[in-house]
C-alpha cells in the first residue's frame, strides 16, 4: 500500500495536493482530510488532561504490590 501524508496550507476552501510519481500507475485515490490541529493553537497543560482526561485506563501502583510479586516482575 501506498500512502502520502502531508501538511497543507488551506487556501480558502481549496488544498492542491501534488502526488510522487509512485501513484502515476493508478486512475483513483482515496483522500481524507483531517484538520492540523496544531495550527489552531498551542495547547497548555490544562487544555491537554481536559482533552484527554479518562482515556488511559488507571494501573495499579507498583509499590503497591507485595515483594515477592515484584520479583517475578524483573
Amino acid at each position: 500500500m501506498i500512502a502520502l501524508r502531508q501538511i497543507q496550507t488551506i487556501e480558502g476552501d481549496f488544498v492542491t495536493i501534488k502526488l510522487p510519481p509512485e501513484f502515476q500507475n493508478y486512475q483513483q485515490a482515496e483522500i481524507i482530510v483531517l484538520p492540523f490541529e496544531d495550527s489552531i493553537k498551542k495547547n497548555n497543560t490544562e487544555t491537554f488532561i481536559q482533552r484527554f482526561a479518562g482515556s488511559i485506563v488507571d494501573f495499579p501502583e507498583i509499590e503497591s504490590l507485595l515483594p515477592e510479586d515484584r520479583d517475578s516482575l524483573e
